[in-house]
C-alpha cells in the first residue's frame, strides 16, 4: 500500500473494470 503523502509515478490504463494504475514507481 502507498503511504500518505508518498510521491509516485504511474500510468492510467483502461482495464476490464475501468481505469487502473499501471507501472507504479515509488519516488
Amino acid at each position: 500500500s502507498l503511504e500518505e503523502g508518498q510521491k509516485v509515478e504511474f500510468d492510467i490504463v483502461e482495464g476490464d473494470r475501468g481505469e487502473q494504475a499501471a507501472n507504479v514507481v515509488k519516488m
